[in-house]
């Protein structure tokens, strides 16, 4: 959505209010061992102005 919204990692980042403008990239990079959790995908769905049901997969691989 980041991408398709043509912003940046670092504009995302400050735009949720991170505390390091590189969270995003790192979350978004398997090197890092940093993932979001529920609070950011709210965070992301105001941003987005959707629903946070949209970041979410529809099922699930066990």
């Amino acid at each position: 959505m980041r991408i398709a919204h043509n912003m940046s990692q670092e504009e995302l980042s400050i735009k949720a209010g991170f505390r390091s403008n590189g969270f995003v990239g790192q979350a978004e990079s398997f090197k890092y061992n940093k993932r979001y959790n529920v609070h950011h995908i709210n965070r992301f769905a105001q941003i987005f102005n959707c629903s946070p049901q949209d970041f979410l997969p529809e099922t699930y691989l066990y």
